[in-house]
């Protein structure tokens, strides 16, 4: 089996109920442009969790990813559960849709893979109608914890010039370590770097603390709504809280060509 193959298998082993019945990522729901969207993008769909889960929620969805085996299986997938999803093999740095067609378009663990990301953000931002909401979720360098590739949880603190000749031996020799993928992680974000980039491509930028909300959050973290709500206060106090999450989550709200930027994120 190649290394490919290795990888849908890998995919389809992990597989549970659980990931069939998700429901769309709940701060991206909440916003308000998100409840009179129509349109989604899933982009780097996978086997398609994230589409179900907007075509659960009454969008019409398209999902798209480089691996058409990844798309067989999640059609056969959208099939079993009822779900009219259409699927896509395209490139998300090169769009196959027109401008101004999507209300929401959603880019989860994508970012961290392909060296050119900015030309994801630039198509993103053109396929997105004026007002529509760009989510991204990828890898965070201010965190320790590494997903991306196995047993090395302190990679993404590692120097550039470090981390490319370990990635090269670990795709060589340990090709499990980066979960069979053809196209391992090769960056890692801050909250504000992401933000500032997508300020600069034409969107409002967000980080999830200034979406976060009391009414959203579940009875466990409830009780952590005063620290949340000062952090949304006190951007500076963010620092402090940026190594614990394991994920930068951004959103970006496209302006319409004559609208005036908001404030640049400061550093």
């Amino acid at each position: 089996m190649g290394i490919a193959e290795q990888y849908v298998d890998l995919r389809l082993q992990r597989l549970q109920e659980q990931d069939l019945h998700r429901r769309p990522n709940k701060w991206l729901a909440a916003l308000p442009q998100c409840s009179r969207a129509r349109r989604v993008l899933d982009i780097a769909c996978g086997l398609g969790y994230d589409s179900f889960a907007w075509v659960r929620a009454g969008k019409e969805v398209i999902g798209i990813d480089l691996n058409h085996e990844l798309l067989r299986n999640a059609s056969h997938l959208a099939g079993s559960q009822k779900l009219n999803v259409r699927f896509v093999v395209a490139s998300a740095t090169s769009l196959p849709f027109a401008d101004d067609h999507f209300d929401v378009c959603y880019a989860e663990n994508i970012f961290e893979h392909v060296p050119d990301w900015e030309r994801i953000v630039k198509e993103a931002h053109r396929v997105l109608a004026p007002g529509g909401v760009f989510f991204v979720r990828t890898t965070n360098r201010h965190c320790p914890v590494n997903h991306e590739i196995n047993h090395m949880h302190l990679y993404p603190l590692f120097p550039d010039w470090l981390k490319r000749p370990i990635l090269n031996w670990v795709v060589k020799h340990k090709p499990a370590w980066v979960n069979y993928s053809r196209f391992p992680a090769v960056n890692w974000f801050t909250h504000r770097g992401l933000a500032r980039s997508l300020q600069d491509a034409g969107f409002d930028a967000l980080e999830v603390f200034d979406v976060v909300d009391g009414e959203h959050l579940s009875a466990r973290t409830r009780k952590f709504w005063f620290l949340l709500r000062l952090v949304r206060e006190q951007p500076a106090l963010r620092y402090v809280l940026y190594p614990l999450l394991v994920a930068v989550q951004v959103f970006g709200i496209k302006r319409p060509a004559e609208k005036e930027r908001l404030p640049r994120v400061a550093a």
